[in-house]
């Protein structure tokens, strides 16, 4: 057989015709960003499946990095004033990711990156600045909302291991420091689920399988000239292609927020970007501050 028809045979037989540039392939991560040191970011520009513009980051788990997320509403525990008819009870107060970033850098606190994280209600035509029904949220060892069943987080212990765990409504959270929770689990040992229909803008957290990197993905969407979207299985073809080995696919749509601190405006700057501009306020936030 010539080395035409070897050519042939493999594009006919060998190569799936629906194979994307993530398939089989990992990031260069050498060619990206630093943002300080232990930390890279890149934007990734593609075509391919569609137009898809998404922001990513990797995190050295080995650096001295420290996570925050946000913390009880001043009116904590009272019904939100908005929903009674549904019996919600207040958490947390709404909060834009940057105005998140910002509000601890005044504390002192080196945020240095911040990405939107947990879903939470109400969400519907009515609007509310409060959030509840989060899912597990821990922050500072203290607990802000309860186990959603079903539902897996991202966890940092109080002995400094950080693993990805769907906690139980019964179980003990004593040994945890922070946990923010997302939908569903998009790679579970390096094998792919999620669902491959319904395209919207989509934010993933991923962990290396030795746990030295943490990594993220903000898709943007809904954006038929820039940006349409994902699915969450493909969020975890992303996080496969970052390096990832877990993933979870946290709260997306108009909450998707990837936040850095640019140290020459002195500020933080979103870097993706939202349908018309409009930055939500969102439930919870996770922000990475460099440790003293």
């Amino acid at each position: 057989m010539n080395k035409f028809l070897v050519l042939l045979f493999a594009v006919l037989f060998l190569i799936p015709v629906d194979a994307e540039w993530w398939d089989g392939k990992k990031f260069d991560w050498e060619n990206s960003t630093e943002l300080v040191p232990g930390i890279r970011y890149a934007h990734i520009e593609k075509k391919s499946p569609r137009l898809m513009n998404i922001w990513v980051m990797r995190v050295d788990l080995q650096k001295k990095f420290r996570f925050h997320t946000v913390k009880k509403a001043a009116e904590y525990g009272q019904p939100i004033p908005t929903h009674t008819h549904r019996q919600l009870i207040i958490h947390t107060k709404r909060q834009k990711t940057a105005d998140f970033m910002m509000a601890h850098r005044k504390k002192g606190i080196d945020m240095v990156a911040a990405f939107n994280g947990s879903p939470w209600s109400p969400w519907d035509q009515i609007p509310s600045p409060y959030a509840s029904r989060l899912g597990l949220l821990i922050s500072d060892g203290e607990l802000i909302s309860p186990v959603l069943k079903g539902r897996p987080s991202f966890i940092v212990y109080k002995n400094g291991k950080i693993d990805f765990r769907t906690v139980a409504p019964e179980e003990k959270t004593d040994d945890i420091q922070l946990a923010v929770t997302g939908f569903a689990t998009v790679i579970a040992k390096g094998k792919l689920a999620g669902q491959k229909k319904g395209l919207a803008p989509r934010t993933g957290y991923g962990l290396s399988a030795d746990r030295r990197y943490f990594y993220v993905a903000v898709i943007d969407g809904r954006q038929q000239d820039f940006s349409m979207g994902c699915s969450t299985y493909e969020v975890g073809c992303i996080l496969l292609y970052l390096g990832a080995d877990d993933g979870v696919n946290m709260d997306g749509g108009g909450s998707s927020s990837f936040v850095i601190f640019n140290p020459n405006s002195q500020k933080a700057e979103m870097l993706n970007h939202q349908p018309l501009g409009r930055v939500r306020a969102v439930g919870s936030s996770l922000g990475i501050s460099i440790a003293k």
